[in-house]
């Protein structure tokens, strides 16, 4: 769904040269709100209000500061805008922040603006004319080159109608808006409103919320619940993508948020300190950006000290673009596709901008052809080709279907959609359902199966009595690299496809059958004559071979086949008991809880019949499987204690 009509404009320009003033006048509101900006006659913090075009149409206006120390307050409102209100006074013509503003304004990706001459009532008509052929000539190449230039008079009202029938025609240029793509709203302004609590404002870039939904912000752990919402100050119980929102929270104090922080659902975007960008150096930027130079990273309200590594070459020079990894010396959140501005250190100018190409990156080598091409191919692909693209740089990991879905920029359902058609079509190879999907390239799960199945079939070779290896076993002889989270879901896909079975901790192929050779067979009979004989006092498996006169290899096999069979119950690894001692142990264990609350050891060995060498394994073995429960030195009753084979 398009939403048309939800169009951001903002002021941009000099200080002094009229801003508020033209607000006041086309919205009647005063958006000077603090007491030093009243005393000052200057906009320090950003202010909003709602104007409303002679079509209906209803658009968020952001006015911005002009001086030079509140640039960074500047960005915060531009970044988001759609269409900007370029605001130069008659009397003086374009100056210092007029050229950065304007930079700011392109940088950050605005198509579409119009020019207001403020003051024109302070000068004459031949300077009138002068000055609008000025700001014509330097507008020339820039985005607003063929914008309208209308002179505005704060004093008189005039040109009020003029600039406000030209906002609409630019306005309708404007393509609309989708409410579709992940939530979020970068906070801007943080306040309290009596009666209300916390209130958070911003521009609402992607996505759609509703009223009684849980929020989080990131960087950061603190969530809420959304009490109440606003759009152009009106309450309204769902604000979408383009409209100036503000949410009045439940559950977190002021102190809590701030400017710069990005109100998302749980698990929809990541916090990263790496993005991988294009930047382009302002040919007006007083030096080349060099190698690892540390700077001011604008991205929609946040700004953050960040230092530049280039990937290609050495510097980049004024005019100049490249691309480059931003190394964050703090956290924050993004998608591809973002924009944003750089400003230089000291002093603080705006030296560039560009949009991030991959969000979550790894660390980057410089000078690396293989990593230009990876990027390169990034930012010419659509979302199929992107998900190929990371996938393939995943290789054998795979990638988690919420890491995904921020590097390509997804939703998640949108992202789910994609995975199944390139699923259908033998590109990918998806292992579990929702945020917690793994996802491979083919190739990369062919490759992996199949060192998978080749290890299953030499170990089931050289190991016919068992039923199968460990999982982490098998984990070490051919997946060492994968944490365990994405092991599992390898072996759940592979389970899936029917290459391998899963019995607990064992993996197996599907085919395999333990068997026992016969004379193994005969050595069965013998282990479990004897077992069963010995009751909870069987001999350990060393002194077993000895007693049976039998290979510690054939018995070892014997001895895991007959616990897989459930015949026998593994205690520890050389310690194995009859299923009818088992019983017996558990349910004397069972009988005594049932009117006693503490079991001391003396206790216990009347319950077993046996000496210490057997009752500390037994012990053990109920203390692991969540029998019981060590309590000094005693145990007590943790679960219903019954037979678990």
């Amino acid at each position: 769904m398009t939403t048309q009509g939800h169009i951001i404009i903002g002021t941009a320009g000099h200080i002094d040269h009229g801003k508020t003033s033209l607000v006041k006048v086309l919205t009647g509101i005063d958006t000077d709100r603090l007491k030093e900006e009243k005393e000052r006659g200057i906009t320090i913090e950003l202010g909003f209000a709602p104007l409303t075009l002679p079509s209906g149409m209803r658009l968020g206006l952001v006015d911005v500061p002009g001086h030079e120390r509140f640039v960074r307050n500047m960005v915060a409102g531009a970044t988001g805008i759609d269409l900007v209100l370029l605001v130069i006074a008659a009397d003086e013509g374009v100056m210092p922040q007029t050229r950065e503003h304007l930079d700011i304004c392109q940088l950050l990706g605005v198509r579409e603006g119009v020019v207001a001459l403020t003051k024109s009532d302070m000068v004459e008509k031949d300077w009138l004319e002068m000055v609008a052929e000025d700001v014509r000539e330097y507008l020339a190449g820039t985005f607003l080159q063929d914008a309208p230039i209308i002179p505005f008079s704060a004093v008189t009202g005039s040109g009020s109608e003029e600039i406000t029938a030209a906002v609409q025609e630019a306005a309708g240029r404007i393509p609309g808006r989708t409410d579709k793509g992940i939530f979020r709203l970068p906070a801007d302004r943080v306040f309290t409103m009596k009666g209300f609590g916390t209130v958070v404002t911003g521009t609402l870039t992607s996505g759609k919320i509703s009223t009684g939904e849980e929020i989080f912000f990131l960087p950061g752990d603190k969530k809420a619940k959304l009490r109440g919402l606003q759009v152009h100050g009106e309450s309204v119980d769902q604000a979408a993508a383009g409209t100036r929102t503000a949410l009045n929270l439940q559950g977190i104090d002021k102190d809590e948020v701030h400017r710069g922080q990005t109100a998302v659902r749980e698990g929809t975007l990541l916090p990263t300190l790496m993005l991988d960008a294009r930047v382009r150096l302002l040919g007006s930027a007083p030096r080349p950006l060099k190698n690892r130079e540390r700077v001011r990273l604008h991205l929609f309200t946040a700004e953050i000290m960040t230092r530049v590594t280039i990937l290609q070459g050495e510097v980049i020079q004024p005019g100049e673009e490249g691309l480059i990894q931003l190394r964050l010396e703090e956290p924050t959140v993004a998608l591809p596709g973002d924009r944003f501005v750089i400003r230089s250190y000291s002093p603080m100018t705006t030296i560039g901008g560009g949009n991030l190409i991959d969000p979550l990156p790894r660390k980057h080598r410089r000078n690396r052809q293989r990593v230009i091409d990876h990027l390169s191919s990034l930012e010419g692909g659509d979302a199929g080709h992107r998900v190929l693209t990371f996938l393939h740089e995943a290789g054998e990991y795979g990638m988690e279907g919420a890491v995904l879905s921020v590097r390509t920029g997804l939703e998640m359902k949108d992202l789910t959609e994609l995975l199944s058609g390139l699923s259908e079509e033998g590109k990918v190879v998806v292992a579990g359902k929702g945020e917690a999907v793994l996802v491979y390239s083919a190739a990369a799960f062919d490759g992996i199966k199949d060192r998978l199945v080749k290890a299953l079939e030499k170990f089931h070779q050289a190991n016919p009595a068992r039923a199968g290896i460990g999982r982490e076993e098998l984990r070490m002889r051919v997946a060492r690299q994968l944490p365990d989270r994405p092991y599992r879901n390898l072996l759940a896909a592979l389970q899936e496809q029917g290459s391998v079975t899963l019995d607990g901790d064992t993996v197996r192929m599907g085919s395999h059958e333990a068997s026992l050779t016969p004379e193994q067979e005969v050595l069965a009979g013998k282990v479990l004559n004897l077992l069963g004989k010995a009751k909870l006092s069987s001999p350990f498996s060393g002194e077993m071979a000895e007693e049976l006169k039998a290979s510690v290899g054939d018995l070892k096999s014997t001895l895991n086949l007959l616990a897989d069979r459930g015949d026998l119950v593994r205690i520890k690894d050389d310690y194995f008991i009859s299923s009818a001692a088992h019983a017996h142990l558990m349910k004397g264990v069972q009988d005594y809880f049932e009117s006693r609350q503490e079991m001391a050891l003396s206790d216990f060995r009347e319950i077993v019949d046996t000496t210490r060498k057997w009752m500390i394994p037994l012990l053990e073995y109920l203390d692991r499987t969540q029998v019981t429960m060590r309590k000094g030195d005693v145990r007590i009753k943790r679960r219903s204690a019954k037979g678990n084979g």
